[in-house]
């Protein structure tokens, strides 16, 4: 049974509005018309997406005017509780289904509509998580956009029995960032001999110590945790993404060069057994021709073309970030979280297309959003291990209730006691158990 939605006007807002409640969220079959005699004259189960009722037995969700607009202007938003949820976009109207906007909402939060707006950023000029109106009303932590597209599809099949709306399956996705696959090995000797200098400068002596017992062969590099990582993800059937970090040595890039045999052989095999993304480097914002340069250094490991990627830093300028990866062949994103705080950028929990609101057209880019980054638990949040188990947990939680993918984001070097990491290794293999079956975990 398929479901026929009235909107004054099939413009790309409101399709794309659309597609994210019933292709992103949730599974319907719906058509949009614009043609009011037609939706009048139909049978069937019908939604009337506008300011006024039109007919009886409909479904009418009342419109306001923000997917009637054209351009980015600031948006007086009132939140409100309601039916347990935040709301906003108030709406209110006798026999209305809804008292607020549903799909205004949804294209507010997942277009980022609050990102194209002059902002404060940090101190690499990204947007922060204080500045989203998810963290100042404390909703962050929630897939809003999940949760209400949930409610709408049961609040639609009690109204038109046999609708057969179906819902997403939890999944589960850990993913790694890899900016240095090793700390001391395969490094240049003038930095090694830099930062045993520095080690000693500040007398941290055990580092300095682990640095040459590294270099010497006597002990493991502390960053190398790609055969731990291997047999984890074997022993708990998980399915995982690596993003390599391929740029040049710089102040905020400071990978392993690209041309080092050893991590070529480091990324072909990785390239070999899980699936692979590029992760581009900071410097790649602004030095035009950076991205394409490695895009085609991955390219040439893996022999594959690349398709998805993850911003070093998660630095994201819309719309100039993800013009720049569709430019270069890139369809799949993962930079769509925060660094300095957990929970849901863009109000969801499951991929969904990007729109680009200057050019006001819904692009081929899917975004795949993240939940949690190590960092951002540890530095950012000042979380000990357990604390950020709980958070993760809950964070889980909400995903699962959703049928969301639970994706995280850790580097291989987050493993490493002597650099502030102590404990966080049972924890995180805590987290990967928990989130592989949440419902059995308890």
């Amino acid at each position: 049974m398929k479901l026929l939605a009235y909107v004054p006007s099939l413009n790309p807002r409101v399709q794309y509005a659309f597609r994210l409640l019933f292709s992103s969220c949730i599974k319907a079959r719906y058509e949009l018309t614009d043609g009011r005699e037609a939706y009048l004259a139909a049978a069937g189960p019908r939604l009337n997406y506008s300011p006024a009722p039109l007919a009886e037995g409909e479904y009418w969700i009342p419109s306001g005017g923000l997917l009637w607009e054209e351009g980015i202007r600031p948006q007086p938003i009132e939140v409100f509780e309601h039916d347990g949820l935040p709301a906003f976009f108030r709406q209110e109207a006798k026999g209305a289904a809804l008292p607020f906007d549903l799909p205004a909402l949804a294209f507010f939060l997942a277009s980022r509509y609050e990102e194209y707006l002059p902002f404060q950023g940090d101190a690499l000029g990204r947007f922060p998580a204080a500045g989203s109106l998810a963290f100042r009303e404390g909703f962050l932590e929630q897939p809003l956009v999940n949760q209400w597209a949930i409610r709408l599809g049961r609040s639609l099949e009690r109204h038109f029995p046999g609708l057969g709306i179906q819902y997403p399956e939890y999944r589960f996705l850990p993913t790694y960032d890899i900016d240095m696959a090793w700390a001391y090995r395969h490094r240049p000797l003038w930095l090694n001999l830099a930062g045993t200098v520095r080690d000693l400068a500040t007398f941290r002596w055990p580092l300095a110590y682990e640095r040459w017992a590294c270099l010497l062969g006597g002990k493991e590099d502390p960053f190398d945790t790609f055969s731990y990582l291997r047999r984890l993800h074997r022993s708990l059937g998980l399915s995982v993404l690596y993003f390599f970090l391929l740029g040049d040595y710089n102040r905020y890039d400071k990978n392993i060069s690209p041309n080092n045999p050893a991590f070529r052989k480091l990324a072909a095999r990785v390239a070999d057994i899980r699936n692979v993304g590029l992760h581009p480097s900071f410097r790649s914002n602004f030095k035009e021709g950076q991205l394409r340069k490695e895009a085609r250094r991955l390219k040439k490991i893996t022999g594959e073309n690349v398709q998805r990627s993850r911003q070093h830093f998660l630095y994201l300028r819309f719309p100039e970030t993800y013009r720049r990866l569709l430019a270069e062949g890139i369809r799949e994103d993962y930079s769509m979280g925060y660094a300095d705080a957990v929970g849901f950028r863009a109000g969801l929990a499951t991929p969904f297309p990007w729109y680009d609101l200057e050019a006001e057209q819904m692009q081929a880019l899917r975004i795949f959003p993240f939940a949690a980054m190590d960092v951002a638990l540890r530095r950012y949040m000042a979380l000990p291990p357990e604390a950020a188990f709980l958070r993760l947990q809950e964070l889980c939680r909400q995903t699962m209730a959703v049928g969301g993918i639970f994706t995280t984001l850790w580097h291989n070097s987050s493993f490493a006691e002597r650099y502030g990491w102590k404990d966080w290794k049972p924890m995180y293999e805590r987290v990967l158990a928990y989130a592989r079956e949440p419902e059995k975990a308890g």
